[in-house]
């Protein structure tokens, strides 16, 4: 389960830095690296969201562990 959680989390540092780059420059990264006219982008953009939605739902049923160090 954890490397299902670091897996989602890169996904979403990636969609954002996608979104950032889309509101900045107008560049659409995963476009470039999939192709516009294929369904291919549409899966990406798909389990970014998906990923996003998981990372809320993790985010919000679990408690962070306050470790003394």
């Amino acid at each position: 389960m954890r490397a299902f959680n670091i897996a989602t989390l890169i996904m979403v540092l990636f969609g954002a830095i996608c979104l950032g780059l889309q509101g900045q420059f107008q560049v659409d990264l995963v476009g470039m690296v999939c192709g516009t006219e294929s369904a291919w982008p549409r899966a990406v953009y798909a389990l970014i969201g998906l990923s996003g939605l998981w990372q809320t739902v993790w985010l919000a049923t679990h408690k962070p562990k306050a470790q003394l160090v």
